[in-house]
């Protein structure tokens, strides 16, 4: 079967790279394993020979059929899971490890729904440039709005880049494989307006974070690209409570 180039698919044919891929996610027995985006099944069979149970959602009807026949003894035996549906809409059952090959043209609205929902560990392919962002210091050009709001959830590491000969069809990019390791958050008064505050930031990130809010403030000179997102934290906790001193003093 060919991937539905309308749903962004290509497959990882590398055997030595899902086998990193699994090893990465530690997977053993008793693991419930979400994998969004199955396609035929190569990183499938690889979770489920490692004892784990598997909830894998795939869009394609014609995949979700596939997979149906070839994992017909794991889904009798309650070991495979198969949703035919979009990642972006489904409820996702509890898992305690999500290990997927995502569609890239979801990276980043599929990670931040997966980062509320509660996991010990991700293994998750990425595009490269798309994980460089993830990971970015303050500083860098890679460094933006998705970074900090990630960093916010999880601690985010790259395990190896892979390049596109290890995929069918050969997509136009390389990719990054990717650690995820949700966290404890650090501390914001109104989280709401953390994030409505990074987006303004981030929209004009070469102004002065003065001029942008038009008050001052902690680091009220630097641009917002140059600070991280506990300074950031600290400038929203900053405009709440000075928000209701002002409303103390009415």
């Amino acid at each position: 079967m060919r991937a539905v180039k309308r749903l962004g698919q290509v497959f990882l044919k590398d055997k030595r790279i899902i086998s990193f891929i699994v090893d990465s996610g530690e997977v053993k027995e008793g693991d419930t394993v979400l994998e969004i985006g199955a396609g035929p099944g190569n990183l499938t069979s690889e979770i489920l020979s490692r004892g784990a149970n598997v909830i894998s959602i795939e869009k394609s009807t014609e995949y979700y059929q596939l997979l149906s026949a070839i994992f017909k003894e794991e889904i009798e035996r309650g070991r495979l899971t198969l949703i035919n549906g979009d990642a972006l809409k489904v409820d996702f059952p509890r898992f305690n490890k999500v290990i997927s090959n995502i569609p890239y043209s979801i990276s980043s609205p599929i990670t931040f729904k997966l980062l509320k929902y509660s996991f010990d560990l991700g293994i998750i392919m990425y595009q490269k440039e798309f994980a460089q962002r993830l990971v970015a210091s303050p500083g860098t050009p890679e460094y933006s709005r998705i970074t900090v709001n990630v960093y916010y959830f999880a601690d985010v590491k790259i395990l190896r880049n892979v390049k596109r000969g290890s995929f069918y069809p050969i997509p136009d990019v390389d990719s990054s494989i990717v650690k995820i390791l949700p966290r404890r958050k650090f501390s914001v008064i109104d989280e709401k307006h953390y994030f409505e505050l990074t987006r303004i930031l981030f929209s004009q990130r070469r102004k002065t974070i003065r001029k942008i809010i038009g008050m001052d403030v902690p680091y009220g000179d630097r641009r917002v690209e140059e600070l991280t997102p506990e300074q950031i934290a600290e400038i929203s906790d900053y405009i709440i409570l000075r928000r209701n001193e002002n409303k103390i003093f009415q």
